[in-house]
């Protein structure tokens, strides 16, 4: 009975230090709360995807997409920790997502590029969603943030493959 008591005594104990979200770390005369939740610079510059960039043709047709243009500054504004784009205003932030899907360029409206834009788009949400909670962990963050940044580089490939094909003149033999 003394055992069994222990034993479950000890699962509380283990139970309630691993929920633990902040370290108290002790200096010399001061104490400093340091938050285990916040994401640091450098674990986002960790995270290993591709990063494909548009090239300069796609940049033409892009350059008058707007929504696009505030959602690759959000996404590339990550990498600094500055997480505006997702936490400042809720409306903006909507407005700027269906503007994003609305507003694609008609030369490169396939349904390829519209599916890589769903998926981003998708992940877009997520992320905010993960930010705006208060429970949600740093792996969970940065899950969140390598998905979203392979979703934009996939968007970004699709749109640069696109373009390629295009240019390529394949005469046919008959």
């Amino acid at each position: 009975m003394k055992m069994r008591f222990f034993k479950i005594l000890l699962v509380i104990f283990v139970f309630f230090s691993a929920c633990k979200k902040k370290q108290v770390i002790e200096t010399t005369n001061q104490t400093k709360v340091v938050d285990t939740l916040a994401l640091t610079k450098e674990e986002v510059s960790k995270l290993s995807f591709k990063d494909i960039r548009l090239d300069p043709k796609a940049d033409l047709i892009v350059s008058n997409w707007q929504a696009y243009t505030k959602v690759a500054v959000g996404i590339e504004s990550i990498k600094l920790l500055d997480l505006t784009f997702f936490n400042a205003d809720k409306e903006l932030f909507n407005s700027t997502i269906t503007d994003f899907e609305a507003t694609i360029p008609e030369a490169i409206s396939t349904d390829p590029i519209k599916a890589r834009l769903l998926a981003l788009k998708t992940l877009l949400y997520k992320f905010q969603e993960i930010e705006d909670l208060k429970t949600s962990i740093k792996t969970q963050k940065l899950i969140a943030i390598k998905e979203m940044f392979i979703a934009f580089s996939n968007l970004n490939l699709q749109i640069n493959k696109k373009l390629e094909k295009e240019s390529q003149n394949i005469e046919k033999p008959y």
